[in-house]
């Protein structure tokens, strides 16, 4: 009965199919012309605020100008070059006003940025600032110290972007707890900086500020998504800057900028608001060493944090535990199974391995488990546990960077295509596979409730296998050196090395020991990765001519131990800076010799590079990186010995070392090569610099030499061994003056090779060679240790056997 009124009292409407058209039609239209004017409007804010960054930065350079010609006795180079802690000691003391450290900071922060870009934003308050500063009743840690601070760090009055317009015109209502308590000890924040399109990029560039680059080298990029915070810092416009890391965020720019950076135990400081629950976020301080690092952390862990953000925990900052002398256990790994990094980053941990042990500290390899399984199950699907909907929502009314267009068209795909992707590709590219499952998300509480519970149980694996080896801090590789501007987004799934310690919540920090060598650039042509994928072919492609550029260090500590963790980082601070000037003495005391010494080293690096086979991917890495550190050994005993002049007195004439290079290009195998090489190398009986405990051994930096029993066997392989080998230090085809003297008794050099002529045998009779001196030049993690029996030592492939015979240790090495 209702129909029947409602039919009566409603007129009769017939539908034509031509009026539906013409609505869909029009309510396209309108949908898409609404899209395109927010569009508009979003462009209009972008084009806004970079008019309004070149007004601010107007009135910076305007209020510099003022001070500078009412203050012309300031000498802005000495504020510059002086350290954080002599900075605040100076402040403190009267010594320097804080007006005239801010503006000769500013005047930097101008000349930096008109150079590569990274300041979005002038804090005009900081001017007045100034006055509170100087009404402190007391001073604080950081009093005078002009700070800078990165884009999502909240300032009252100031807009953070995210590298969005969407939220330009929008200004933060109040300070953060962080600026809040910087303010509290007498820090003057005075520009934001630059970041990556929406945070989730380590390079750094986003449409509204542009491109930031490498202040180092303009080719490269900073690293990201702090990246205004590196180039600033390492460009000298800021001694002490603030950034957040989520996956890498603070390690990844400190590394490719050369700069020492924190990231802490998730909130042992606060900062802005993290989305993520299985993967930790947070803030952390970037600076010039570790000192600063320490002086910050000490001013920012105090009353003021536990009483403005009471989610902190009230750890003030260990004093005991930053300034202990006591040695370390630390473990090491230089790869972690899933990205294996360059060689000069491989190279940066085994040479800080060797100072560490030469410091008194013990070494362990340590192997973090299952990173494949971390990266893409915990970290990738935790990440984007909604497949990046929430991400993609937020580009809707945005132009994707160009920078990050190969990293969101992935996100981009619809479910079942990557599904589909993920199935096809597995067979060839098995890491790609992995990466688009984990793109699926989990898309149910009951997967998320299972995916947290994973990351539990991977948490508990790690602390246990940590603990069985007692450690007490982990040394390891970071990304780097600096990659060419446009590859980080296309290689989002090589941040393996940083993003496992924000997985597990532990505190890491970066500091550089060493720079990017023509040798390393010579061992790059060979990288192959793990994988031999486009992945791998991308990141050597990627971190080429990076010669000159810094080379850095991860080191991390357990959870809430951030003081531990800044005290291993001194430490390696410290010895590598030691490292660095003697090396620079040497170099400047060694004149011709030192330069004989690196010609030399850099003929025998191309004639080994020529020489490797490319039969088999794991032998490839193996022995790429046992000749790396072949020449670090070379290059290290001509610095330390004084073997330079030895080097130079056995290659008297340049004919000589022609003659050398001659030999190589003629000789295929290895074995006539070091057999040339020798007589240049080996310490002979004249020499009277050469220090009788000094042992020179062309294998691996990393290896010791310990007496070894009976039953300890090492093996050296090559792939195109000859059946049966066996090699003789009595055969006449070895040159006579290979031996050491006896007058030298614990000098000894041993050039052992696979290319050796067939029926060599050793025999340990010769008075002028001992017997107990093994060299393993296979592995870098492998330590030869007096060996108990039955021990044997096979870093090979399985198809190679080392038998035993009796006291005299017998190398057998078959055909691979």
């Amino acid at each position: 009965m209702i129909p029947e009124k409602m039919q009566q009292l409603l007129p009769e409407v017939e539908l034509d199919p031509s009026v539906i058209s013409v609505l869909l039609c029009s309510s396209t239209v309108a949908f898409l012309g609404l899209k395109w004017m927010v569009k508009k409007l979003v462009q209009q804010k972008m084009q806004e605020a970079r008019r309004n960054r070149v007004r601010a930065l107007g009135q910076m350079e305007e209020a510099v100008q003022q001070f500078k010609q009412e203050n012309p006795e300031v000498q802005a180079s000495r504020i510059l070059s002086l350290p954080l802690i002599e900075l605040v000691k100076k402040l403190k003391e009267g010594s320097l006003s804080p007006e005239s450290v801010l503006y000769t900071y500013m005047d930097k922060a101008l000349e930096v940025n008109q150079d590569v870009n990274c300041v979005t934003d002038f804090i005009q308050e900081c001017v007045h600032l100034l006055q509170e500063v100087r009404t402190q009743k007391k001073k604080g840690s950081l009093y005078g110290v002009p700070v800078s601070i990165k884009d999502p760090i909240g300032y009252e009055g100031h807009v953070s972007t995210c590298g969005l317009g969407q939220y330009l015109g929008y200004p933060e209502q109040e300070d953060s707890v962080l600026v809040k308590v910087l303010k509290n000890q007498g820090a003057i924040p005075f520009v934001k900086t630059n970041i990556s399109q929406c945070l989730i990029n380590y390079d750094c560039s986003n449409l509204i500020f542009g491109q930031t680059v490498n202040p180092l080298n303009h080719k490269k990029s900073p690293g990201g998504s702090s990246g205004g915070e590196g180039a600033l810092i390492a460009g000298g416009g800021s001694i002490l800057g603030f950034g957040t890391d989520i996956g890498g965020s603070i390690r990844l720019p400190s590394s490719f900028c050369g700069l020492c950076g924190l990231k802490p135990t998730g909130n042992r400081l606060s900062g802005p608001v993290s989305y993520v629950q299985t993967v930790t976020g947070m803030v952390g301080p970037m600076a010039r060493d570790v000192d600063s690092l320490a002086l910050c952390m000490r001013a920012l862990l105090c009353d003021d944090m536990f009483r403005l953000d009471p989610t902190v925990p009230p750890l003030p900052f260990n004093e005991k535990v930053y300034s202990s002398s006591t040695p370390l256990r630390i473990g090491y790994y230089d790869t972690d199974g899933y990205f294996l990094l360059p060689p000069c980053m491989r190279r940066a941990v085994h040479e800080t391995r060797m100072l560490l042990q030469e410091a008194g500290h013990m070494l362990i390899p340590f192997i973090p488990p299952r990173i494949d399984y971390v990266m893409n199950e915990l970290f990738m699907k935790g990440l984007f546990a909604d497949g990046g909907a929430a991400l993609l929502e937020k580009l809707e009314l945005e132009t994707v960077d160009p920078n990050s267009c190969s990293q969101i068209n992935c996100y981009k795909l619809p479910f079942l295509l990557k599904k589909i992707l993920a199935f096809l590709t597995k067979p060839l590219f098995p890491r790609f596979s992995s990466y688009l499952n984990a793109l699926c998300g989990v898309w149910s509480p009951k997967e998320f409730s299972k995916l947290h519970a994973a990351l539990m149980i991977y948490r508990r694996e790690f602390l246990s296998r940590w603990r069985d080896l007692d450690l007490d801090v982990v040394l390891c590789p970071v990304l780097g050196p600096a990659f060419t501007l446009g590859y980080p987004g296309r290689l989002i799934a090589a941040v393996s090395s940083t993003m496992l310690y924000n997985v597990l919540n532990f505190p890491a920090g970066v500091v550089p020991v060493t720079t990017v060598t023509e040798a390393d650039e010579e061992n790059l042509k060979h990288y192959t990765g793990h994988y031999d994928d486009p992945w791998d072919r991308r990141l050597r492609q990627a971190v080429e001519g990076a010669v000159g550029l810094p080379v850095a260090v991860q080191c991390v500590a357990l959870p809430w131990q951030e003081e531990l963790c800044l005290r291993f980082m001194k430490e390696v601070e410290r010895l590598a800076q030691r490292q660095k000037k003697q090396t620079e003495d040497n170099l400047q005391h060694g004149g011709s010799q030192a330069d004989a010494g690196r010609d030399l080293q850099n003929d025998v690096q191309r004639a080994l590079s020529h020489t490797a086979g490319q039969s088999d991917m794991q032998a490839q890495a193996s022995r790429t990186t046992v000749q790396t550190n072949m020449l670090m050994d070379v290059q290290r005993t001509l610095a330390q010995t004084d073997l330079a002049a030895d080097v130079q007195s056995d290659v008297q004439t340049e004919a000589s070392l022609m003659t050398l290079q001659t030999d190589v290009q003629k000789t295929g195998p290895q074995t006539d090569l070091l057999a040339d090489l020798q007589p240049h190398v080996s310490p002979q009986s004249s020499g009277l610099d050469v220090q009788p405990d000094v042992q020179t051994q062309l294998t691996h930096p990393d290896s010791e030499t310990m007496p070894c029993q009976p039953d300890v066997q090492t093996q050296l392989i090559q792939p195109d061994v000859q059946p049966d080998v066996q090699t003789k230090l009595t055969q006449c085809d070895m040159q006579p003056d290979v031996q050491t003297q006896p007058s030298q008794p614990d000098v000894q050099t041993q050039l052992t090779q696979c290319d050796m002529q067939p029926d060599v045998q050793t025999q340990p009779s010769q008075p002028d060679v001992q017997p107990d001196v093994q060299t393993q030049p296979t592995h870098p993690d492998i330590e030869t240790q007096p060996c108990q029996p039955d021990v044997q030592t096979q870093p090979t492939p399985p198809d190679i056997e080392t038998q035993p015979s009796h006291h005299d240790v017998q190398t057998d090495v078959p055909t691979a």
